[in-house]
């Protein structure tokens, strides 16, 4: 916010690099959330792009596309881009894919190098799951990495209330909590989805602890069949 408050400060002293953030974490630990969050503060419009989408069974035309899009945030102008699956792209710098691929990445970090939150306006925010897949290159472009990691016990606790706040629920978030390590606030809220659906099917409205206790159970089953299928 300061930055864009100061853009014309900051380009006088020649300061240009700056308003470029990496977001990495596990998958629904709120990293499109905070984005979106962001734009709704500093009441910005936000270009948001996922790179498997614009990536073109046409391989040349990603190039295109990839700077089409920075060439919308540009038009935009003030406004955030925020690239999601950034490792989409960024890994096949190390791979042995068809060379329009690699031009493409070239592209994708040239682009990211000539926009400027100072100069063009552009908040850049890029996020990914898979952060070990990203090489120096990709690394060194941005100024800030924030990490977006599983919540604990404590904080899945506050994610339950708060979901549950607006639900007529009569439940121990303490001890549903304490079942859900390893769970996103993602999966938190689809457990509670879950529940308040099967209820639904059952004619009521109210959520007790075993409504709950089921959905998680239910969600833990579908993980275990979900990994099982991918080990085979």
């Amino acid at each position: 916010g300061k930055a864009l408050q100061n853009r014309e400060y900051l380009r006088q002293i020649g300061l240009y690099e700056i308003g470029k953030l990496l977001f990495i974490g596990p998958p629904g630990t709120g990293k499109t959330s905070t984005a979106r969050a962001l734009s709704s503060w500093f009441s910005l419009p936000m270009v948001e792009v996922r790179l498997s989408m614009i990536t073109s069974q046409y391989l040349g035309e990603t190039s295109k596309n990839i700077d089409k899009v920075f060439d919308l945030a540009k038009r935009l102008s003030p406004c955030i881009l925020l690239i999601d699956e950034f490792d989409f792209v960024a890994k096949t710098r190390t791979s042995d894919e068809h060379g329009a691929i690699k031009r493409a990445v070239n592209t994708l970090l040239k682009a990211i190098d000539e926009i400027s939150l100072v100069e063009h306006g552009v908040l850049l925010l890029a996020a990914t799951n898979h952060p070990q897949l990203l090489d120096y290159a990709a690394w060194r472009r941005f100024d800030k990495v924030l990490n977006f990691p599983l919540p604990d016990a404590e904080m899945r606790r506050r994610i339950l209330d708060k979901v549950l706040s607006l639900i007529d629920a009569d439940v121990d978030t303490y001890e549903l909590a304490e079942l859900t390590d390893g769970y996103s606030g993602s999966d938190l809220r689809l457990v509670v989805r879950e529940a308040v659906l099967n209820a639904l099917l059952e004619d009521r409205r109210k959520l007790g602890q075993d409504d709950l206790l089921r959905s998680i159970e239910e969600f833990g089953r579908r993980i275990t069949e979900y990994k099982g299928s991918i080990a085979a």
